[in-house]
C-alpha cells in the first residue's frame, strides 16, 4: 500500500483534516504525489520531534496545477492559510484531490516501510483502510 506523508507542524492538523474529510485537497510545490493518483493511500501524520504514525486513508482521485489566484479560490478545500509556510507563492501549487476518507487510531510506521523521498512511501497493506 502506498502512503503519503502529511505534516502537522503548524496550527492546523492537516493529516487529521484529510482523514476526517474536511481537507479534500492535499498540496505540494512540485508534482511529488503523481505516483499516488488513482490509488487508495494511507495518510501518515508527521510532527517534528515525534514518531510518525498512520492515521487513516484516502483515495487520490486526481491532480491539477493551480496558480496562486486559483489556490486562493480553493481555500475551503485545502485549508492552507495565506502566509503560512505551506502557502502558494510564485507560480502556484500542485493540488491532489482526496476522496473516501477513513480515519483510524494512530498506527506506528511498520519497520518494513520503503521510503520514496519526503512525500510518500510504501507500507504493508492495512486491511481496515483498504
Amino acid at each position: 500500500m502506498k502512503a503519503m506523508y502529511v505534516s502537522e507542524s503548524g496550527c492546523i492538523p492537516y493529516a487529521a483534516a484529510i482523514v476526517g474529510g474536511y481537507k479534500t485537497i492535499e498540496t505540494r510545490n512540485r508534482d511529488m504525489l503523481k505516483a499516488l493518483v488513482g490509488e487508495r493511500v494511507a495518510v501518515i501524520r508527521t510532527r517534528r520531534g515525534r514518531p510518525s504514525a498512520i492515521v487513516g486513508a484516502v483515495d487520490i482521485t486526481g491532480k491539477q496545477f493551480v496558480s496562486v489566484a486559483g489556490f486562493r479560490e480553493l481555500f475551503n478545500e485545502h485549508l492552507v492559510q495565506p502566509g503560512s509556510k505551506y502557502d502558494a507563492t510564485g507560480r502556484g501549487k500542485w493540488c491532489y484531490s482526496c476522496a473516501a476518507p477513513k480515519a483510524c487510531d494512530p498506527i506506528p510506521l511498520p519497520p518494513e516501510t520503503i521510503n520514496h523521498g519526503r512525500s510518500w512511501c510504501e507500507i504493508p497493506d492495512i486491511p481496515e483502510l483498504l
